[in-house]
C-alpha cells in the first residue's frame, strides 16, 4: 500500500527516488484521466519478458465499468484477485473472480466514505478488453460498496485494515489484512497485526479468533499472502502456502504452509481443511535449505527461536526488499511466478517450487514509464494462451507538475511472455 497520512488526507510521493522530471513527463499520459488509458507496449529485453502495457483502468470513473458512478468506487488501490466458486439454490455453479481493494475513497482525489478495503465481484474472464464490474460485496440497498473488514481511523491506534490476500478453502473465503498502526516514510509502515476474516456465504465477513499474528510476536508474519498449490500439478490442491512480510517494502520474504490431506496421504473435506488451516499448531515455517538442497520445515517454537537468535537470510523465500508480493503458477513457464515491487521497479522471478529457491530479477516495469505505481498482483485465472499472456493489477496514483493528484486508480496490465 502506498503510504498515506490520513490525518490531514494529504498523500506523499510513494516511490522515494524517482525523479520530479520523470514524473512531470509521465504523470498526465499515465493517468487514466479522460480516457487515455492503454499505453505504449514497454520492454526491457529480459529473458522471458516480452513487453508489458496497461489496458484499461479497473476503478474510477475512467475504467471499463464505472465504479465511481455505480458503486461509490473512486479512489482505491491494491486490486488483489482470488476465485470463488459456489453453487447455488438450483445447483448451478458458479465461479467469479473477487478483487480486494485497499482504502476506498468516493472520489479520486481521497475524500468521502472512506472504507479500509471493498471486494469487487466479476464473471468476466475475458481480459484482452479490460474488465467488467458486476457488483461489490455490499450491505447497502443502492449496492454501493461497503467495508469487509471494520477500519477504526485512528492513528496510532489503527489507522486502517489493509487487505493482503484471500483464497477460498471448502466453501470459505479467507481475506488475509494488515491492521497499520500509522503510516511512517515513503514505503514503511507499521503493524499491530496480521489477521484473518472469514465468509461462507461470499458476502458477510467475521474475524477467525485462531489466525491473528500479532507485531510483537513475529514481526515477519503481519503482512500475509495465500496460495493454494497443487504439488503434483493433478487438479488437486495439496496445500495451503503463506508467504509473509513485515510492514512495508523492506522485508523479505518468509512462508510457512499446511497440508490439506490427512496423515495416510487421502484429501481432507473442505470443513476438515478449514478445521486444521485456522490451526497455527498446524503450520510448519520453512527455514532454508539442507546440505542436499531439501527444504526445512520447522514448527512454530523452533522457528520464532531461530527467527530471533540465529537469523539468517538463508530462511527467506526471496530476500529483501519486498512489496506487495503476488505468487501463482504458470503453466507456460512451468515455474512459479512471483511478482512484486523493489524500489521503483515491478519485477519478476521464478522457480520450480513456491519456496524457491526463485531466479534473478526480470524487469516488468519501471517508474520511468509510469509514475506512481505499485504492485502486481495476478492469479492463475488471469493468464491467457497457457500462461504466455499474463494479466495482472497494477495501482497508479500519479500526479501533475504541481505535486497534485490526479487520479487513485487500479489499472489492468497485460504482461506478454516470450
Amino acid at each position: 500500500m502506498r503510504k498515506k497520512r490520513f490525518a490531514a488526507l494529504s498523500l506523499a510521493f510513494v516511490l522515494a527516488g524517482c525523479s520530479a522530471a520523470a514524473v512531470n513527463a509521465s504523470a498526465e499520459a499515465s493517468s487514466g484521466l479522460g480516457g487515455d488509458v492503454v499505453s505504449d507496449w514497454i520492454s526491457y529485453d529480459t529473458e522471458h519478458i516480452e513487453g508489458t502495457r496497461r489496458i484499461a483502468a479497473v476503478t474510477g470513473r475512467y475504467a471499463t465499468t464505472n465504479t465511481l458512478e455505480l458503486f461509490d468506487v473512486g479512489g482505491t488501490d491494491l486490486g488483489i484477485p482470488f476465485t470463488y466458486t459456489y453453487t447455488d439454490g438450483e445447483g448451478n455453479e458458479t465461479t467469479e473472480l473477487r478483487i480486494l481493494f485497499g482504502d476506498t475513497f468516493s472520489d479520486e482525489y481521497l475524500q468521502g466514505s472512506w472504507r479500509s478495503n471493498v471486494m469487487a465481484i466479476t464473471t468476466d474472464f475475458e481480459f484482452s478488453d479490460g474488465l467488467t464490474i458486476d457488483a461489490f460485496v455490499s450491505n447497502a440497498e443502492n449496492g454501493y460498496a461497503t467495508e469487509l473488514i471494520p477500519g477504526i481511523h485512528v492513528n496510532q491506534q489503527q489507522m486502517t485494515a489493509i487487505p493482503t490476500g484471500a483464497t477460498q478453502i471448502g466453501d470459505a473465503i479467507y481475506v488475509y489484512y494488515m491492521a497499520v498502526r500509522v503510516w511512517g516514510d515513503d514505503g514503511e509502515w507499521w503493524n499491530n497485526l496480521g489477521g484473518v476474516y472469514k465468509s461462507t456465504d461470499g458476502q458477510n465477513f467475521t474475524r477467525v479468533e485462531s489466525m491473528y499474528i500479532y507485531a510483537n510476536k513475529m514481526a515477519n508474519f503481519t503482512q500475509n499472502y495465500p496460495l493454494l498449490v497443487d504439488e503434483d500439478r493433478d487438479g488437486t490442491d495439496d496445500w495451503l502456502y503463506v508467504f509473509g512480510l513485515s510492514g512495508g517494502r523492506s522485508s523479505g520474504l518468509r512462508c510457512m504452509r499446511v497440508s490439506l490431506r490427512a496423515e495416510d496421504g487421502t484429501l481432507l473435506s473442505g470443513e476438515e481443511q478449514q478445521e486444521r488451516v485456522e490451526n497455527l499448531d498446524n503450520y510448519r515455517y520453512f527455514n532454508g535449505f539442507d546440505e542436499s538442497g531439501e527444504p526445512v520445515w520447522i514448527a512454530y517454537n523452533e522457528y520464532y527461536m531461530a527467527l530471533e537468535w540465529n537469523y539468517s537470510e538463508q530462511s527467506e523465500v526471496i530476500s529483501a526488499p519486498c512489496g506487495e508480493m503476488s505468487i501463482c503458477y504458470n503453466p507456460y513457464l512451468d515455474k512459479y511466478m512471483a511478482t512484486y515491487q523493489q524500489h521503483n521497479t515491478l519485477i519478476m522471478r521464478l522457480a520450480d517450487q513456491p519456496y524457491g529457491p526463485y531466479s534473478s530479477a526480470e524487469l516488468i516495469l519501471t517508474s520511468s514509464e509510469f509514475n506512481t505505481f505499485y504492485n502486481a498482483f495476478t492469479t492463475e485465472a488471469m493468464l491467457a494462451d497457457g500462461g504466455q499472456t499474463v494479466y495482472f493489477m497494477m495501482s497508479q496514483w500519479p500526479r501533475d507538475e504541481n505535486n497534485a493528484t490526479l487520479n487513485y486508480f487500479v489499472g489492468l496490465m497485460e504482461m506478454k511472455l516470450k
